[in-house]
């Protein structure tokens, strides 16, 4: 398995898309830093960063996901890689468990823009607002202007971007699946994985205002408010639930890609 994510890694590496993928990001992170910074500073009305909106992480890194499944898992199959991962030695679990670890380690380099943009945002406490509820990284750049900077404070942001990267590969754990279920079409699993992770983030919080019962139910996925609610008040006890349900989800459909790997016919 552990020569299966390094060959990974080295295509990854090697790879245009990856890269060019990353610098949208980071040029989206950026965006929505200085959007954070001028909307604080009254530069930009709140109707103009609404606009913005979808260069936040909570669109991008569904849709950075969707993509990375999609070269990822779908690229392999059109070079007939995974094919000859099975001629060898490795079985299909192996290769599905070391497809979904390259894809969370991927999915949280993706994160990355964000997570410095918050931590940089943060030290240099330069006035941000948060005009996007949803993002994590937003808010702790809202909370500099509120939280003194404090070497504890910094560290403990820094572990709450790493639970929230977590937190996004187990939210589109789902649309690694699709992309054994349709193997060499990563159009299809990116467009339909798009779609269904902007349907479940929308729906998720819809159902957990229902009522309590519904929302102790969200609230035992990775969609639930306390990933995205995390912030310097954020107690100990809840980032290892949000951890622990990541991993949850990712193990779950590691084994359920596997089951359906498993009963499909490879050409």
């Amino acid at each position: 398995m552990i020569n299966l994510i390094k060959a990974d890694f080295y295509k990854i590496h090697r790879s245009a898309i990856y890269k060019v993928l990353f610098l949208i990001l980071t040029a989206c992170a950026v965006a929505t830093t200085l959007v954070s910074h001028f909307v604080s500073t009254g530069d930009i009305g709140f109707e103009t960063a609404g606009t913005a909106a979808l260069l936040t992480d909570v669109v991008m890194m569904n849709l950075a996901s969707c993509i990375i499944a999609g070269q990822l898992v779908c690229g392999d199959f059109e070079n007939k890689l995974i094919q000859s991962a099975l001629t060898g030695t490795n079985g299909r679990f192996t290769v599905v468990c070391g497809k979904m670890i390259t894809y969370t380690l991927l999915v949280g380099i993706m994160t990355l823009p964000y997570a410095l943009s918050a931590i940089i945002g943060y030290v240099l406490d330069a006035g941000f607002c948060n005009p996007y509820s949803a993002s994590v990284y937003l808010k702790i750049l809202f909370e500099s202007t509120t939280v003194d900077f404090s070497v504890a404070a910094l560290l403990k942001y820094i572990v709450i971007t790493a639970i929230m990267a977590l937190a996004y590969a187990a939210q589109t754990a789902f649309v690694f699946m699709l992309a054994f279920l349709f193997k060499n079409k990563a159009l299809i699993v990116t467009t339909i994985g798009f779609i269904a992770c902007v349907f479940f983030g929308m729906t998720s919080s819809m159902i957990a205002g229902i009522s309590d019962t519904a929302n102790e139910l969200i609230s035992w996925t990775p969609f639930s408010a306390d990933a995205y609610n995390m912030g310097n008040d954020t107690e100990i006890g809840t980032m290892i639930k949000v951890i622990g349900i990541s991993l949850a989800f990712i193990a779950a459909f590691t084994y359920i890609t596997y089951l359906t790997f498993k009963k499909s016919e490879i050409k």
